[in-house]
C-alpha cells in the first residue's frame, strides 16, 4: 500500500461516521488485491450521498482510486468517474478531467465513447450547444457501426434526445427518445420522470413533421404513466391520430388547445390528422381501394375540392401509392405506408387475409372443376 493511500484511508477511518465500515471494506479489498470486487464496491460507493459534499469525490480519486485505476476494467473506470465529474466547481475542469481519463482508456472503444458522451452532457448543461451538437454528430456514425446493443447506447440516445428537445427539433427528439427507452428497463425510470418523458414524447410525435406512425408510442409502457392523470387527454389524442379520427380530434380541441405548442401548430395538426385519416381509409378498404372524393371529404370533414390536394400531399410524402382519377373523382390506391398496428387494425388485416384465403380456395376449386375442359 502506498503511503498516500494509507494516509488517506487512515484519515477517512478516523473520521468515523456512517461510512466507517465501508472504508474498512475498501481497505481490505485493496490490500487483498481483489480488483474486481473492489471495482464493484467503488462503483456503488461513489454514489453515496455522504460523498457528494465539497471535494470529497475529487480527493477520493486523487488519493485512492488513481493508485489502482490501471487495474480496473476501462469501461467500469469511466462509469466510476462520471459522478466524480459533478464535484468540480468549474465545468472546464470537469471536461479536462474526463479528457485525461479518455486518454487512459483509449484502448477501449466503448470507454472512449462514454467519455465523449459525458463531455457532451457537460456542454449541454452549460448551454454550449455548438460543441454538444458536434459531439452528437461525430458519435452517430460510430454507434451505427456497432453490431450489438451496449450499455453505452442508452447514454448516447439520452444525450441526443435532450439536445434536440432544447433545439425544438421534434422529429429528431422523438426518434432518439424512443431509442433511449428501447435501451433501458422501463421499471428503472422514476415515476415522475416517466410521466415527463411520456408527455414530451407524445407532444413530439404530434408536432414532428415526418411522424405518421403512432402505434409504436401507443404500445410503449412508458405512456401508461399518463393514464388517469391530468394528461390523459394526450393519450386520447394520440389514439385519435393513430386511426385518423377527425371527430375525436375536434372533440378534444378544448383540451389540447390549452397546450401552447399544440395551439401554435393547429394548422399542421389538422393537415396531419387528415393525412392519417386518408391512410386509414385506404388500409381498411382492403381490395377495393378506389375511394370517392365524397367519401374522403365526409370522413376528413374537408370540401370535395380539397381531397385531390390532400391525396397529392400524401403521395408526395410517400404515405400512399396509386393514382388520382379526376374525371370520376376517385382515388385509386394500391399501397399504404406500413405502420405499427393497434388491435383494431390487426383485426382488419386478419379479415383481409381471411378473405384472400377464401378467394384462393375458390379459385383452386374452380380450376379443379374446370381442369377436364381445359385439358380436353
Amino acid at each position: 500500500m502506498s503511503s498516500r493511500v494509507e494516509t488517506y484511508l487512515n484519515e477517512r477511518k478516523a473520521n468515523g461516521g456512517p461510512l466507517a465500515n465501508e472504508w474498512l471494506e475498501l481497505e481490505s479489498l485493496y490490500q487483498s488485491r481483489l480488483w474486481h470486487e473492489l471495482t464493484l464496491r467503488v462503483t456503488s460507493f461513489v454514489h453515496r450521498d455522504e460523498l457528494q459534499q465539497g471535494d470529497q469525490l475529487i480527493r477520493f480519486y486523487e488519493d485512492f482510486l488513481s493508485d489502482f485505476e490501471h487495474r480496473i476494467n476501462q469501461l467500469a473506470l469511466v462509469e466510476i468517474i462520471i459522478p466524480i465529474t459533478r464535484a468540480f466547481k468549474q465545468v472546464d475542469q470537469a471536461i479536462q478531467f474526463v479528457q485525461q481519463i479518455r486518454e487512459k482508456v483509449k484502448a477501449n472503444p466503448l470507454a472512449v465513447l462514454l467519455c465523449d458522451i459525458t463531455i457532451g452532457k457537460a456542454y449541454l448543461i452549460t448551454k454550449n450547444l455548438p460543441e454538444a451538437k458536434k459531439i452528437i454528430e461525430d458519435l452517430a456514425p460510430k454507434f451505427d457501426e456497432l453490431d450489438h446493443l451496449t450499455t453505452v447506447h442508452s447514454r448516447y440516445y439520452d444525450l441526443a434526445s435532450n439536445y434536440y428537445r432544447v433545439m425544438g427539433n421534434h422529429s429528431e427528439y422523438y426518434q432518439n427518445a424512443l431509442k433511449y427507452l428501447g435501451c433501458i428497463d422501463n421499471s428503472s425510470i422514476p415515476v415522475k420522470e416517466k410521466a415527463e418523458r411520456a408527455f414530451n414524447l407524445g407532444l413530439a410525435a404530434l408536432l414532428a413533421e415526418n411522424v405518421y406512425n403512432f402505434g409504436e408510442i401507443l404500445q410503449h409502457p412508458v405512456l401508461n404513466a399518463l393514464k388517469d392523470t391530468r394528461e390523459q387527454w394526450l393519450m386520447d389524442l394520440l389514439q385519435a391520430f393513430n386511426v385518423g379520427d377527425v371527430e375525436k380530434y375536434e372533440a378534444l380541441g378544448s383540451v389540447w388547445q390549452v397546450q401552447p405548442d399544440l395551439r401554435m401548430a393547429e394548422a399542421t395538426l389538422k393537415r396531419k390528422i387528415n393525412l392519417l385519416c386518408l391512410m386509414d381509409m385506404i388500409f381498411t378498404a382492403a381490395g377495393a381501394r378506389a375511394l370517392s372524393f365524397s367519401d374522403v371529404a365526409t370522413r376528413t370533414k374537408l370540401s370535395p375540392n380539397q381531397v385531390e390536394l390532400l391525396a397529392m400531399q400524401a403521395l408526395s410524402l410517400g404515405l400512399i401509392r396509386g393514382s388520382i382519377d379526376q374525371v370520376d373523382e376517385k382515388l385509386n390506391m394500391h399501397w399504404v405506408k406500413p405502420r405499427v398496428l393497434d388491435l383494431r387494425q390487426v383485426a382488419t388485416l386478419k379479415k383481409r387475409l381471411d378473405q384472400w384465403t377464401n378467394d384462393v380456395k375458390q379459385m383452386s376449386t374452380l380450376v379443379e372443376q374446370q381442369a377436364g375442359d381445359i385439358l380436353s
